[in-house]
């Protein structure tokens, strides 16, 4: 009598635990969905990986807003790499082994960058690069790292192409006399020795080329030496805070040439409080980029920076907010074939991945060659106009919102 009286309760007890077995095994599709991105939040580049945090987070609140990734929220946290390439490898096996991460996103510098791209390739990881341009990554033929942002190369050609526009033509750019400076990192190193190269094969060859350590703060004995030469136009690879240096010894020096930047420092938009505007404006300051906020495809970026911070996106804040956008896209495809995608599901479906330009916050499409490289990613030139108060795309002109400031 008494085990028929247990019955009930052992039925009940089974019960409870079907349901709670239930419970767990739909209560993931219900959790956010959690993407590691490394970026340096500390030290010298910190703003550069601060200004990339907001980027994303609006990017992810956008993505949020519009229902998230089939029907479930996104959420990002943020790795500090410190902009440091053994620091940024550290964390990429922290983040693969143990947090088992199936993605990764580098918001990085190419330094950094390098290095975790290497472990993600001997891990067997996804690591999707959305602000490093260095194409040394991109020679090594990596099969696990795709990186939507233009390359150095990329760069190089629209600085050269940008240049003969000024010139007036082939011709005319080899009578020319143009200085080439930039920042010794392999970022800067590698942009400088291809616009050269470019240069070099259109019979441009430069009058002067120098390279200058990135933490140096003194740079009037290099702005002396380039003055010297007398070049009409200078193209300058460098970050915030070296760029900063320059042109204050450029004015100092009084030496004003037209400049063409390549890289974050000469298109940061906090440059007008950190110099002069009106010297910057008589320098014609110009920046190769692929982001600039007065864009009709980052309306919404730029928007809602201003709500939050009352200025400005920088290029760090388009670039990874820009991959932020892409990303959910590329989660949305992987959540849609499968609850929990492998790192292999994602390697695949990013092979195959494809966005046309009326698709992304970018001046050009989506599609990764065998090595990961996006080969619909374009440059742009943007212009510092008005006293040095707003920047303007002026370069190619089928995306142009203004005209390019002539060089005489």
């Amino acid at each position: 009598m008494r085990a028929l009286s247990i019955l009930p309760c052992v039925a009940a007890i089974v019960a409870v635990l079907q349901a709670a077995a239930v419970q767990a095994q739909t209560q993931p599709a219900s959790d956010p969905i959690t993407v590691s991105v490394l970026t340096p939040l500390t030290g010298s580049l910190a703003i550069l990986g601060q200004d990339g945090k907001k980027g994303l987070e609006i990017a992810v609140q956008q993505i949020n807003d519009a229902g998230g990734i089939n029907g479930r929220r996104l959420s990002v946290e943020f790795t500090d790499s410190q902009g440091k390439p053994d620091v940024a490898r550290r964390e990429m096996e922290r983040l693969v082994r143990l947090q088992k991460a199936p993605l990764v996103v580098g918001c990085d510098i190419s330094a950094a960058t390098s290095t975790a791209a290497q472990f993600a390739e001997a891990s067997q990881t996804p690591f999707f690069n959305v602000s490093a341009v260095s194409s040394e990554i991109i020679n090594r033929h990596y099969q696990w790292y795709f990186t939507q942002q233009i390359t150095s190369n990329d760069e190089a050609d629209t600085t050269v192409a940008f240049l003969k526009l000024l010139a007036g033509g082939d011709a005319e750019l080899k009578g020319q006399k143009i200085a080439l400076l930039y920042e010794d990192s392999p970022r800067g190193t590698d942009s400088g020795e291809l616009v050269r190269k470019l240069l070099e094969r259109a019979e441009a060859k430069p009058v002067i080329e120098v390279s200058y350590n990135r933490a140096e703060r003194n740079l009037l004995p290099i702005m002396k030496k380039v003055q010297e030469k007398e070049p009409t136009i200078l193209v300058w690879a460098g970050y915030t805070e070296d760029v900063v240096a320059g042109i204050k010894a450029m004015q100092q020096l009084d030496f004003t040439p037209y400049v063409v930047g390549i890289g974050g420092g000469p298109g940061d938009p906090r440059l007008p409080e950190l110099v002069d505007p009106k010297f910057i404006e008589r320098l014609k300051l110009s920046n190769i980029d692929y982001f600039s906020p007065d864009l009709k495809r980052v309306a919404h970026l730029t928007e809602q920076y201003r709500k939050k911070f009352n200025a400005l996106p920088s290029s760090y804040v388009g670039m990874c907010y820009a991959g932020g956008v892409t990303l959910g896209k590329i989660l949305q495809r992987a959540y849609e074939r499968t609850a929990s995608p492998t790192r292999e599901d994602l390697q695949k479906l990013l092979r195959g991945f494809e966005l046309d330009s009326d698709q992304t916050p970018i001046p050009g499409g989506i599609k990764f060659d065998a090595d990961g490289r996006n080969t619909g990613a374009r440059a742009l030139v943007a212009q510092w106009k008005e006293g040095a108060s707003r920047k303007a795309t002026v370069f190619p002109s089928n995306i142009a919102t203004s005209t390019t400031a002539p060089l005489r």
